[in-house]
């Protein structure tokens, strides 16, 4: 049986609604990435090792992809309330970075526990074959030449999890509350 969802996780009863969560920066981090790292498993190894539990990702200001994975949504055409539907596509030709926005967080396994990730949205392109696209970049995308971007670690806060998340779910749309006292 389903649980009730979150008061979050329900569409807005007045175009005005919002939900937020109070959160403090933490330690600011500047990051370089080179030729042949996936952008996703590096900022993801990266939170690992430091210990990083929730952040955002932000502000590149250098780099390139090739190739660039990502998941756009696509019409269901048997469905029209269906629009939350990503397919993979790929870019293989070189494409500059132009913007980045993401977070580390933390997600439910198959076994319950939970594992960090890393969840970015992208534009690139800007290259003379390469008009431009975006999406939600996936693992495989590998940097060509450098990329750079900030990192910040968020305090004071905490995942609060789907109702009815399924376990192992990749990019699960949960919110946070705040520990702040």
């Amino acid at each position: 049986m389903d649980k009730p969802k979150h008061h979050w996780e329900l569409d807005a009863n007045e175009p005005n609604e919002y939900h937020f969560c109070e959160t403090t920066r933490g330690r600011e981090f500047l990051l370089r990435l080179t030729t042949g790292a996936d952008p996703l498993l590096a900022i993801r190894q990266f939170a690992i090792d430091n210990n990083i539990r929730f952040g955002k990702v932000h502000a590149a200001f250098m780099g390139a992809f090739q190739p660039a994975i990502y998941d756009k949504w696509v019409p269901n055409i048997h469905d029209p309330d269906d629009w939350y539907q990503e397919v993979s596509a790929t870019c293989a030709n070189l494409s500059m970075l132009l913007a980045i926005g993401g977070m580390i967080s933390q997600r439910k396994k198959e076994d319950g526990e939970e594992e960090t990730f890393v969840a970015m949205h992208f534009a690139s392109g800007g290259a003379w074959d390469t008009g431009t696209f975006g999406g939600h970049l996936e693992e495989g995308t590998r940097v060509k030449g450098t990329m750079c971007v900030f990192v910040t670690e968020l305090l004071d806060m905490e995942v609060q999890y789907q109702a009815n998340l399924k376990p192992g779910y990749r990019y699960p749309e949960n919110f946070y509350v705040s520990t702040k006292k």
